[in-house]
């Protein structure tokens, strides 16, 4: 899986949206936690990862959606996942994530709950 992962940020009133566009593997795994991380400086309560662009994820992807859940839990941030693709979306049941996870089926639905 090739590394390049597209990372963009959106910020809202009361949360930031992190736009990924391209498969989550090793490198780009990398690139979101950093994503992460930066959101920590924003001082945010919330942080929405679209997902709408994510063809696909592999195992180190997948470590990475892992540690953005405890990031943000240990930061008290709500992390929202937003147009989780099929493969992904089977991924986070096959760790057993689903209960945990916040999971929206779209990128508008996650936003409008930053704005209500």
């Amino acid at each position: 899986m090739t590394d390049e992962l597209g990372v963009s940020v959106t910020t809202f009133a009361r949360g930031v949206v992190i736009h990924l566009s391209g498969p989550l593997g090793s490198g780009a795994a990398m690139r979101l936690g950093e994503a992460i991380a930066a959101v920590d400086e924003r001082e945010t309560p919330t942080v929405i990862l679209d997902l709408a662009r994510v063809p696909a994820c592999d195992i180190q992807g997948m470590g990475a959606i892992i540690a953005a859940m405890k990031h943000a839990a240990r930061r008290d941030l709500r992390l929202i996942m937003a147009a989780v693709n099929p493969p992904i979306s089977r991924a986070i049941e096959r760790h057993g994530l689903t209960d945990r996870a916040e999971l929206r089926g779209s990128l508008r639905e996650a936003v409008d709950e930053l704005e209500a």
